[in-house]
């Protein structure tokens, strides 16, 4: 697989964490990023955890 760098696989690895639920922090830290900014890149990932976050508080709220 000449085609398939490592940096595929790191990509792949936080892609497969964050839809998983696993929070951007830990996914930071497995792949050794030193500052959240790297880690974002992601997050577009975790839009069910956002809208999932909105419901929990819709069903405190009423």
């Amino acid at each position: 697989m000449e085609w398939l760098r490592f940096h595929d696989l790191r990509h792949s690895a936080a892609s497969a964490m964050i839809n998983q639920g696993v929070d951007l922090y830990t996914v930071g830290a497995v792949l050794g990023h030193r500052s959240a900014t790297s880690t974002k890149r992601y997050s577009h990932l975790a839009t069910g955890k956002l809208a999932e976050a909105v419901f929990r508080i819709g069903k405190k709220v009423a």
